[in-house]
Formats: C-alpha cells, structure tokens, sequence
C-alpha cells in the first residue's frame, strides 16, 4: 500500500485527484508580476489583465501583486495573455479579474466549471466589472452581480464604508477619499449581492456601489470597482480593502 502511495503521488494523481502544481516556467520575477511562494499548502493566485486605458502590469501585476503575496505566504502568477489563462485556471484557487479584453472559450468555460464546482474564487477588479463582453451576458449576470456602462471623470470622490464589522472593511476607515474613475456601477435586477462600500461623487452627489459581495451558491465572488489610477493602488484603504479581500475569500 505504501509504494502503491508514492506512486501515486509520484504521477501527479492523490485519490483520483490531480495535484495543482504550477508549470515550471513561472519564476520569481516581481516586474513581470510574479511571486512564487515556497511555502508547502501556499494559496496559488492568479491575476489577469489586459486590453486599454490601463498599465496592467505595473499596478494590478506588481503593485497590487505585492500585497496578494503577503510577504512570500502566496504564489502570485500575472498575465496578459488569454491564452494562459487556460494553463492557471485549472491550477489556482483565486482568480483575480482586472481585463477588459475578450477571453476565449476555453477561459470562459473553465471559470464558470471551476466556480460552479466550489473549487475557484474570485475578485472582479475595476475594468472587469465593466459590461465588456456583449456575447458573455452570463458573466456580468452570475459572477459580478452586475456592471458598468459610463464613470465619472478622473477626480477626488468619497468612499463611505456601509458595512463596517465585516471582515473584509476590517481596518478600513469608515470614509475615505480617492482619486479615481468613480464607476457608475449598477446592480442586475435578478442578482443578489451585498454592498460593503459606496463611492460618492463630490461634485455630482451620485453615489455608487464600490465594493460587494455576490451571492454565489458555491463560490465567493468580490466586486470592487476602484483601482484605475496609480494613486489609488498606492492608497492605504486600498490595500487593506485588498488584502482583506484575498483573506475572505481563500
């Protein structure tokens, strides 16, 4: 039974079960968004982006990339490439969303199958909670709760914490103020989310859902709709909105 044991373990094959293992190819290299833990049981991370009006590498791949990998506890693995995202699907046990590029088949089959089957989390970032994809009307309706469809211009808007003891605003302060593309984001009729923070316009008064929970029957999904400039990503209740996040949802 022993050797019948590593065997198995030798093939990559636990009970019938194939272990997650990265490809070999992916290497600690924090300008090109990666950060690969050696830790045994490290939660594996990945973090897409892609497409316009946004330096997806520098901030969601190395700035917010850095925070994901809470000092070498998680392995981090960024891409561009929609392709890749076939290779890291099967792999991770968190999906960070940022794109606003088309995915193809491939990665939109394996993040419904994964989701649906309990075994993949998800953080739907700034671009990605978007009505990017016209085709993927299931995306927005199951996964985001959701969409945006216009934002206000780059500027200093308030962001009010609604829900201040759950664990994701944990350390947040209940109001704070960002420079950032206040999204106008609203909510599908048939979805069932719970809102942690809205956005305020300072000049338009209108107010927004920014960060919230959807209510996924085998998943847990957070939509967050700030992070388009740099100084957002380098803004302390983002981080901790972000790190929180991440903690929630593994």
């Amino acid at each position: 039974m022993k050797k019948v044991a590593i065997l198995l373990v030798i093939f990559g094959i636990t009970f019938g079960c194939k272990v997650q293992e990265l490809p070999k190819f992916y290497k600690n290299d924090a300008s090109a968004g990666y950060y690969i833990s050696d830790k045994k049981g490290a939660t594996k991370i990945a973090v897409t982006g892609g497409s316009g009006s946004h330096n997806f590498k520098k901030f969601f791949g190395e700035v917010d990339g850095k925070v994901l990998s809470e000092n070498g506890r998680n392995t981090v693995i960024f891409t561009e490439d929609p392709n890749e995202m076939d290779v890291l699907i099967p792999v991770v046990d968190v999906l960070m969303l940022t794109n606003n590029q088309p995915l193809n088949a491939k990665a939109k089959q394996a993040i419904f199958s994964k989701v649906n089957a309990g075994k993949l989390n998800m953080l739907i970032y700034h671009p990605s909670t978007w009505y990017n994809w016209e085709d993927w009307p299931e995306y927005n309706k199951q996964l985001v709760g959701g969409g945006s469809r216009s934002h206000e211009e780059l500027q200093e808007f308030e962001v009010t914490v609604v829900k201040p003891n759950h664990p994701i605003m944990k350390g947040v302060p209940s109001k704070f103020r960002i420079i950032d593309e206040l999204y106008r984001w609203e909510k599908d009729a048939d979805a069932e989310i719970e809102v942690l923070a809205i956005s305020k316009g300072l000049k338009s008064g209108e107010e927004y859902p920014s960060v919230w929970i959807v209510k996924h029957p085998k998943a847990k999904i957070i939509g967050n709709t700030l992070g388009h400039d740099e100084r957002a990503h380098e803004l302390g209740a983002y981080r901790t909105i972000l790190k929180n996040s991440l903690e929630w949802v593994k």
